[in-house]
């Protein structure tokens, strides 16, 4: 998993907190060789999601409950809307002993501009702002 120091599409950073771009996240998740913690709350998952194997949902605000059940045999990657919550989840990781930790550099914002997959269940449609009819559409699809 190639990570950076500092971050390339946010400007967030917490020193010590690893970034990986987005392209690089989605081939390590995969290819099963990291798995990716959406740290948003579930009101927010059910509006847009990631649907792949290896994409867990671990609210920020339940995160010290939840670490029994986040291996630290493995590469994390953490992920919300633009950086800020999973560095802050990332750095609490780092802290906690978990070997190797890296924040989705610019979240699912600069994923989805990315053109990488992803799910929108709004009530508009696709989440691509182009108001389609589509109830449910894939950020790999184009409906415009």
């Amino acid at each position: 998993m190639t990570t950076t120091e500092k971050p390339q599409l946010q400007d967030f950073h917490i020193e010590g907190v690893k970034h990986i771009v987005p392209e690089m996240a989605y081939e390590a998740i995969k290819n099963n060789q990291a798995i990716l913690i959406d740290v948003r709350e579930a009101d927010e998952v059910k509006l847009e999601s990631i649907s792949m194997d290896n994409v867990l949902n671990h609210p920020m605000t339940k995160i010290m409950e939840r670490l029994p059940y986040i291996a630290k045999d493995q590469n994390i990657i953490l992920a919300c809307p633009g950086g800020i919550r999973s560095s802050k989840v990332a750095n609490l990781l780092n802290i906690q002993g978990y070997p190797a930790v890296a924040n989705l550099d610019g979240g699912f914002t600069m994923w989805k501009a990315k053109g990488l997959p992803w799910e929108s269940n709004l009530a508009t449609g696709s989440g691509c702002g182009c108001g389609c009819s589509t109830s449910k559409t894939t950020g790999n699809e184009s409906c415009c």
